[in-house]
C-alpha cells in the first residue's frame, strides 16, 4: 500500500498553523516531501519535513491553478464577462492568460501518478492548494461536474488516500489529524 497525505498550505504567515500541522503529522514515518513551489506551500512544507529530518522537494506541476491575468486580483474585480462565465460555467473557463479547472486537473494529477511510482509501499506528504488537493480527489473519486466544488479543503487541512493495488481509497478528507 502506498499512502499520499495531502495537505493545503497554512494560511500565509500562520507560522503557529504549519506548526500544528506538523505536530499533527509526526508520527507518520513519510519517505518523502513534495510542496507546490508557491511561497505559502513550501513554508509549510519545510515545517512538516524538519520534523521528520527530510527536506521538501519542489513539484511546479502541484502549484495552484494559473489565474494569468487576474492573479492576485479579487473575484469583485474581474471584468464582468468573466465573473458570468465563472459564475456559471466554472469548469470550462479560462482564465485570461492562465488554465482551465480540467487542465489544472491533468497537470496535478500526471504530477502525482510520478510520486506514486516513485514511492511504492511509502507514505509521502503532498503539501499544495486547495484546487489542486480538490481536482486530484474529484479525479480519483469519479466526482463529475461542478460537484468537485463541494469538496471543502480548510488552510492545513489533512487528506489520506491509501493506494491499494491501484485503486485510490480515501480514508480521510479535509481532515484536522490523520489518525
Amino acid at each position: 500500500m502506498t499512502r499520499l497525505v495531502l495537505c493545503r498550505h497554512a494560511a500565509t504567515g500562520n507560522a503557529a498553523e504549519a506548526h500544528d500541522l506538523a505536530v499533527a503529522l509526526a508520527g507518520i514515518p513519510f519517505a518523502a516531501v513534495y510542496t507546490s513551489p508557491l511561497a505559502r506551500a513550501v513554508e509549510t512544507a519545510k515545517t512538516v519535513a524538519a520534523a521528520h529530518g527530510l527536506v521538501p522537494i519542489e513539484v511546479a506541476d502541484l502549484r495552484e491553478i494559473e489565474f494569468g491575468d487576474v492573479e492576485g486580483i479579487e473575484f469583485e474585480r474581474y471584468p464582468p464577462q468573466l465573473q458570468t462565465e465563472l459564475l456559471n460555467e466554472p469548469l470550462s473557463v479560462r482564465f485570461p492568460g492562465g488554465e482551465t479547472f480540467d487542465e489544472l486537473r491533468l497537470r496535478v494529477c500526471r504530477a502525482l501518478d510520478e510520486v506514486l511510482g516513485r514511492h511504492a509501499g511509502e507514505s509521502v506528504l503532498i503539501v499544495s492548494h486547495a484546487g489542486s488537493i480538490r481536482a486530484a480527489l474529484a479525479a480519483w473519486l469519479g466526482v463529475v461536474g461542478e460537484a468537485i466544488f463541494r469538496i471543502d479543503q480548510r488552510t492545513a487541512s489533512v487528506n489520506v488516500v491509501d493506494w491499494v493495488e491501484g485503486t485510490p481509497i480515501v480514508r480521510l478528507l479535509n481532515g484536522t489529524h490523520p489518525g
